[in-house]
């Protein structure tokens, strides 16, 4: 059949489109001509209509996702007034819906990794999805590869070679680790059942507490690979649709944890909560449940038949409450949230304080659960962490700016997590969980600051658990830096993950095996299960679990240990001989007579003259073994060179898989809710340049001053004869136009050093006209330049931090070095690496 494959890129008409035969080669490529932009193929859309009707006509065309495709090519043929032509369209998607049913994920990318599908030799690249001919490239790949491989029809478990020629089964064991609890992984609910039931009874403690609503604490204590974030997956899983839930990950500088802590807890809000059929999330689901309970306390006074219905139908399903507002920016919803602000204020200061940050952001919280627009809460949550904003953006979501060079942001940080508490009062426990901290033991300014925000959270903050994972040795040292009350309320509940069972162990590989449609039976041999039961952790099992797949399935490998060589063995055995000959002698002598004396001298002669042979034959094996170990020394060599390329290779491996599943995780997730600070882009930077340091020692940091005025969070780079200057400036409004000013002005004083400011897209454009044309004076400059971080940068730069951080934290087993060598080799391009390697 001839055919052709197409792939558009377009919200609503087409932005570019790219076309390839069935042979892979490209028919025809154009991207839509817009102002400002000018680059090859570049033509405007009704040119690349016209181009596409003689193209397009009585063809059978394939796309991945065809209604999205379709769709964008009617809109732009109905743009310029010409209907598409009629063609045969075939999806990818469906077809892979119907051969592969229930697999997690139906994207372009996750089903060419799935199938292992290459274009020149290459594995898809998140980074480069979403260019049109990249993505027509790999949906020929997956057509091709779904039209010649026909799906098993039976439901018998699938053998290794019915794995091995049809290529669709996953591997079992590929993904091994839970980066934060609300990730959904197959859960082993027979692993650590007892320590899941703990935390949950103290979850149940905390509530009962109604007199005191005093915060408790847990410490879990459990070696790399243990399940610890595991654990924590199923806390949150069986308490969403009940409790807040809140992931707190490792902080990275010294001068911000509470902020830093405060910054995840609303990131943490902005989860979806585990309810069918609603997209709200954890925050709306607690305002709602304050509010019903504010309701009942007016009861008190109003007993009107009208409130007492609205709390009996809230209670019930306290989300409803959305629904029965009034459409947005209808009338009836602005009076009925103005209602709820009021009454909720008034709850507030009847109870505690109308100063303070409190009671403001208490009303960016309702203001945030007003609006249904994703984009308008984001701007919103932007807001409640105390960042200055654009003028226009509070204007739009109706709230007074900040002034951030007045705020004092750990004091602001810590007022915001106590009122979440103190709002829980009125709904169930907070959830509040410390993980990821093991490599602060190293950091010890940062560490310091960190047991601090503890204490004063769990002396603050009511009414919740507080959680924190360690290592257990990390433990004895953390104690040197909390204070005595932090070490008690946390050692109070101590709860052990000791490495499973065996037979517990294989009763997780057998749910993984199940979950792809096998068996361990089916997939190992009798004598690969011992050896992979004898790994210290549950990670470990896992992905030795993994090396035999590879090894049984896809051919490839074990990792081998270097055999010893016993080149003495025979030698020491003449020589233990010998001396056991010497000691009969010895234990004979007093036995024997005159009588025997003839005789004896006689065996005497035929000792010496056997140990004179024994003599010779040790020399005769020593000259032997001489030779041999020339030959054995170089066996060995050969072997272990063969062994260290193999084990460097295998290295690389894990290190580009581990950076190539960050990559996607973080592309998928790149549009939900995360909260952009200069502090924590500043400390995260710290970490990596910390990390190439240790690879290359010539590298110095430093920073830089302008007098008292306040500039940029910013690092000094210094490498041989480059010195480059990174900052951030991710705040908007005055402070974002001030301190441009005075980082023009550092650039000005020092022509010698580079000077780069960044800001992610994500924290929107600088609209004002001041900021706009401080933009352009650092631009105008010889060493300074403005840079926009976007969705490519995010994901590389996300990507190398938190490879370290999983190094630091032995969630990846590989040396630092061996880590930024290919770093600096898979992202050669990237403008960081370019601008420190590439120049000197």
């Amino acid at each position: 059949m001839n055919f052709i494959v197409i792939d558009t890129e377009g919200s609503d008409t087409l932005r570019e489109i790219a076309i390839i035969n069935q042979d892979g080669k490209l028919v025809y490529e154009a991207f839509v001509k817009t102002r400002g932009t000018n680059r090859l193929n570049q033509k405007p859309l009704t040119e690349i209509i016209n181009d596409l009707q003689n193209i397009l006509s009585n063809q059978t065309i394939i796309c991945h996702n065809v209604q999205h495709d379709r769709t964008i090519l009617h809109n732009s043929f109905r743009k310029c007034r010409q209907k598409l032509p009629l063609a045969e369209f075939i999806c990818t998607l469906e077809l892979a819906q119907k051969q592969h049913p229930n697999l997690h994920s139906y994207q372009l990318g996750n089903l060419c990794r799935r199938f292992f599908l290459q274009v020149d030799n290459l594995y898809f690249h998140t980074v480069k999805a979403h260019r049109a001919r990249y993505d027509a490239q790999f949906t020929l790949q997956l057509y091709l590869y779904l039209t010649s491989h026909a799906p098993i029809e039976n439901n018998t478990p699938m053998t290794v070679e019915q794995i091995i020629t049809t290529s669709s089964v996953k591997n079992p064991f590929s993904s091994s680790r839970v980066d934060d609890p609300y990730q959904n992984h197959l859960d082993f609910e027979h692993i650590y059942k007892s320590q899941f039931y703990h935390l949950k009874s103290l979850v149940e403690e905390i509530k009962q507490d109604r007199e005191n609503q005093q915060s408790r604490g847990a410490l879990i204590l459990g070696e790399a690979g243990s399940g610890k974030t595991h654990l924590m997956m199923r806390l949150a899983k069986a308490t969403l649709k009940t409790n807040r839930l809140l992931y707190v990950r490792q902080p990275n500088n010294a001068n911000s944890v509470m902020h830093h802590i405060y910054s995840r807890i609303l990131e943490s809000f902005a989860q979806k909560v585990n309810i069918e059929d609603t997209q709200r999330t954890q925050l709306d689901l607690l305002l709602a449940r304050v509010f019903v309970n504010i309701l009942k306390i007016i009861q008190q006074e109003d007993k009107t038949q009208k409130l007492e219905q609205t709390i009996k139908q809230l209670e019930n399903d306290s989300l409803t409450l959305y629904d029965r507002l009034g459409g947005e920016n209808t009338q009836k919803n602005r009076d009925n949230w103005r209602y709820i602000e009021t009454k909720m204020t008034q709850w507030w200061e009847n109870n505690y304080s109308a100063s303070g940050y409190a009671p403001n952001i208490l009303k960016g919280i309702i203001k945030y659960c007003s609006y249904k627009d994703a984009k308008t809460k984001d701007k919103v949550r932007r807001w409640l962490t105390g960042n200055e904003l654009d003028s226009q953006i509070c204007e739009e979501i109706g709230l007074n700016n900040w002034q951030e060079d007045n705020l004092s942001r750990e004091d602001f940080a810590l007022e915001g997590i106590r009122l979440f508490g103190q709002l829980s009062t009125l709904d169930e426990p907070l959830i509040i969980i410390f993980d990821q901290l093991e490599y602060l033991i190293h950091q010890p300014n940062i560490l310091t600051s960190f047991g601090n925000a503890l204490r004063e959270i769990i002396t603050h903050v009511p009414h919740s658990l507080i959680v924190v994972n360690l290592f257990p040795d990390r433990w004895q040292s953390f104690q040197g830096y909390f204070d005595d009350s932090t070490i008690d309320r946390l050692s109070i509940n101590q709860l052990i993950l000791q490495t499973p069972s065996a037979d517990e162990l294989t009763k997780m590989l057998a749910m993984k095996c199940e979950k792809v449609g096998t068996t361990l039976e089916k997939l190992f041999k009798p004598e690969d299960l011992p050896v992979i039961l004898r790994q210290s952790s549950i990670r470990k099992v896992i992905n030795k679990a993994s090396d035999y797949y590879h090894y049984r399935v896809l051919n490839l490998p074990l990792p081998q240990e270097l055999p010893s060589i016993n080149k003495a063995s025979v030698e020491e055995r003449l020589v233990s001989l010998e001396n056991a000959l010497t000691q009969i002698a010895d234990i004979c002598k007093p036995l024997l007579t005159d009588n025997h004396l003839e005789k004896l001298l006689t065996e005497t002669q035929n000792i010496i003259e056997s140990e004179n042979q024994l003599q010779e034959k040790k020399e005769e094996l020593n000259f032997i073994f001489e030779i041999d170990e020339k030959n054995i020394t170089e066996a060995k060599n050969i072997q272990q060179t063969s062994s260290e390329n193999n084990v460097l290779i295998s290295v690389e491996k894990n290190i580009l898989n581990y950076l190539e599943e960050n990559e996607r995780l973080i592309a998928d997730n790149y549009h939900n809710p995360y909260i952009i600070t200069d502090d924590d882009e500043y400390g995260k930077l710290v970490r990596i340049m910390e990390a190439f340091k240790r690879y290359d020692s010539s590298i110095d940091l430093d920073h830089l001053a302008l007098g008292k005025r306040v500039i940029p969070q910013h690092l000094l780079i210094v490498k041989n004869k480059l010195k480059l200057a990174v900052g951030f400036l991710n705040s908007g409004g005055s402070v974002f136009t001030n301190r441009i000013k005075n980082f023009n002005e550092l650039v000005i004083s020092y022509p010698q050093i580079k000077f780069y400011l960044l800001r992610d897209e994500k924290e929107g454009e600088i609209t004002a006209t001041g900021g706009r044309n401080r933009i352009a004076q650092l631009n105008y400059t010889n060493n300074g330049q403005f840079l926009t971080i976007d969705k490519e940068a995010r994901v590389i730069f996300e990507s190398i931090y938190k490879m370290i951080v999983a190094i630091n934290q032995n969630d990846l087993e590989v040396s630092i070095v061996d880590a930024i060598k290919v770093v600096l080799n898979k992202y050669a391009n990237y403008w960081l690496i370019k601008e420190i390697f590439a120049t000197n």
